[in-house]
């Protein structure tokens, strides 16, 4: 499976660990393929110098170490939602078809897309859990 990183995602698995980090490490270990794309990718980063600059760096680099598929972002809008921040998440999943966005954003979920399907990191890892 495909499935697109958000930064709130990578944030919570590199800053902060527990479950979501667990998660991630669960899927880095499977045969899932993680993408990030350019615009999460410097949002991270923006926001790892921001909050947390004694320690951005480290992170960042860690982070990029780590078996992502790093991939363009496309400057088209490829679908609507609720907060304009996300749409570009939204349309990079779309061009890149991606089969699932890993979010802990619920306007993603309130949208109501078949496609890409959209989980929360609480409910990826219990339908993982459950397979």
């Amino acid at each position: 499976m495909k499935i697109m990183l958000d930064t709130n995602v990578l944030i919570s698995a590199f800053v902060f660990g527990g479950k979501t980090g667990r998660l991630l490490l669960k899927l880095l270990d499977s045969n899932h393929k993680l993408y990030v794309s350019e615009y999460v990718d410097s949002e991270l980063k923006a926001k790892l110098e921001l909050k947390w600059p004694n320690k951005a760096e480290r992170v960042y680099n860690l982070y990029h170490e780590m078996d992502f598929c790093f991939c363009t972002s496309v400057h088209e809008r490829l679908g609507v939602l609720r907060d304009e921040k996300d749409i570009p998440v939204l349309s990079d999943a779309l061009y890149h078809e991606v089969d699932m966005i890993l979010t802990g954003d619920r306007d993603f979920l309130e949208a109501n897309h078949e496609k890409p399907l959209i989980f929360l990191p609480a409910m990826l890892d219990e339908f993982l859990n459950n397979v």
